[in-house]
C-alpha cells in the first residue's frame, strides 16, 4: 500500500502579519524602482566602470565650484572691457571720411572676437553648473550616451565631461 499524503491547509493570516500601509507602500516603490531599472537595461549590455567615491565626488565638487567662481570673474572682466571697445567703435564709425578703414576693421575684428570669447567662456560656465546640477541630482559620473561610469582620471581632468572616452569618440568622428 502507498503511503498517503498529507495536504496542510494554510493558515489563515493573522491581523499581526499582513503588511501595513507603510510597508507596502515601500514594497510597491521599491518593485517600481526595480521595473525602472529593468526598462532602462533592457537591451543594454551592463554597466562598466566603477561609480565614483563619495571623497571623489567631494572632490570634484570642490574643482567645480573653483570653475565656476574662475569663470565668473573672467566674465565679469570682460564685461567691464566691453564697454571701452563700444565707445571705440562708436568713435571710429561716427568719425568723418578721414578715417581710416584699416583701424575700423581692426576695431571691428576685436569686437567680433571680444564677443566670441565671451560666449566660448559662458558654455563653459553652462558646462559647469550643469555638472554642478548633476551632482545634486545623483547623475554626475555617467555618461549620457550609453549610461557607463566615467572614469574619474577623466574627470579629474574635464570634471564637466557628459561623455566616457569611448562615446567622445564615437561623436568626434562622426562629427568629421
Amino acid at each position: 500500500m502507498a503511503p498517503k499524503t498529507v495536504k496542510h491547509r494554510a493558515k489563515p493570516a493573522s491581523r499581526s502579519s499582513r503588511p501595513t500601509p507603510r510597508l507596502a507602500a515601500r514594497t510597491a516603490r521599491k518593485a517600481a524602482s526595480v521595473k525602472a531599472v529593468r526598462a532602462v537595461t533592457v537591451g543594454r549590455p551592463a554597466v562598466k566602470g566603477k561609480p565614483l567615491s563619495r571623497r571623489e565626488v567631494t572632490e570634484l565638487r570642490q574643482v567645480l565650484g573653483q570653475e565656476r567662481q574662475r569663470l565668473m570673474a573672467e566674465l565679469e572682466a570682460m564685461e567691464e572691457h566691453t564697454p571701452e571697445v563700444e565707445e571705440q567703435v562708436g568713435m571710429d564709425i561716427g568719425g568723418g571720411y578721414d578715417e581710416d578703414l584699416a583701424d575700423v576693421a581692426s576695431t571691428t575684428f576685436e569686437r567680433e572676437k571680444s564677443v566670441a570669447l565671451e560666449s566660448s567662456v559662458q558654455h563653459v560656465l553652462t558646462q559647469v553648473e550643469e555638472a554642478l546640477e548633476r551632482i545634486e541630482e545623483g547623475t554626475y559620473g555617467r555618461c549620457l550616451r550609453c549610461g557607463n561610469f566615467i572614469d574619474y582620471a577623466r574627470l579629474k581632468v574635464l570634471p564637466y565631461a557628459t561623455l566616457c572616452i569611448r562615446c567622445k569618440e564615437l561623436e568626434e568622428k562622426t562629427a568629421r
